[in-house]
């Protein structure tokens, strides 16, 4: 199995699906994560058949579908997890179709401590590890920076140890680590055993008031994979000493967002140099 590229077609909303096909055909790569959310070109109610007209018309292109990027959640009475804002159909559609992982960003409860949220959670999990299996299609958990959110990779091992990764995996994202100051060889060998995919996108920090404000505040810029926090050759090397064959998803992030056509072109060249050097 060779590594497969694929790029988050959340930029580009006004294409149809075909010219969707097209676009990132064009660009050099394999396969889409598509975002199954209000305003794309697929829309969540449109249900197993929209997915099916998905796959089906990117296929035409020559472009897969690695991941479906949608809200999911469980809510959990009395210990028992209840699956509300994508049902199980979802995984259906997605295992018939041949699309291996669902991906989410995983929020916190701010009022609860760190232990009261991996209980809630692992409850959260364990419902959805069901469908997951049942149906073949793997829930991939990817970091997120931010104060109520599993934000690094050290987080991440925690919520998802003793999941079988084919049901309950982890998205390493080499922006959002980078933001969090982690080395990517010591993640990655920590999250080897759990990984589902990798996603290559790059930021760095940078204080957004004056330095004489009462108070410093501090934002994030998204950038191209040289440019940021994180060290992308230092991840690949580390990819390929341990021989990976999956998923590669560029999220196509950047703060300049007018340019995200010769930015993403730019990335996966880039990207793919490091693999191939």
């Amino acid at each position: 199995m060779a590594i497969q590229y694929s790029v988050f077609t959340k930029p580009w909303k006004k294409q149809t699906l075909e010219e969707l096909g097209e676009l990132v055909a064009g660009f050099g790569f394999d396969a889409v994560e598509y975002p199954l959310r209000g305003g794309y070109q697929v829309q969540p109610e449109e249900g197993a058949a929209g997915i099916k007209r998905l796959v089906s018309t990117l296929k035409a292109s020559g472009v897969g579908v690695a991941s479906i990027a949608c809200g999911i959640d469980v809510a959990v009475e009395d210990g028992k997890g209840k699956v509300v804002g994508a049902s199980e159909d979802l995984f259906a559609a997605c295992g018939e179709n041949g699309i291996p992982i669902i991906r989410i960003c995983q929020s916190l409860d701010s009022s609860k401590g760190f232990w009261d949220n991996y209980t809630s959670l692992r409850q959260k999990y364990d419902a959805i590890a069901v469908m997951a299996q049942k149906h073949g299609v793997t829930l991939g958990v990817q970091m997120h920076y931010g104060q109520n959110d599993i934000a690094n990779s050290y987080d991440t091992y925690i919520f998802l140890k003793d999941y079988d990764p084919k049901c309950i995996a982890a998205v390493w994202d080499a922006g959002h680590s980078g933001l969090a100051g982690e080395n990517p060889r010591l993640v990655l060998d920590l999250l080897w055993n759990q990984l589902c995919m990798v996603n290559f996108k790059n930021a760095y920090w940078y204080r957004s008031n004056m330095p004489d404000a009462e108070r410093a505040s501090w934002g994030v810029r998204w950038t191209t994979g040289p440019h940021g926090m994180c060290r992308w050759k230092t991840a690949v090397d580390y990819l390929k000493e341990r021989g990976y064959q999956g998923t590669i998803c560029l999220p196509a992030e950047y703060t300049d967002e007018p340019s995200v056509d010769r930015l993403t072109k730019f990335d996966i060249g880039y990207i793919k140099g490091l693999f191939n050097s």
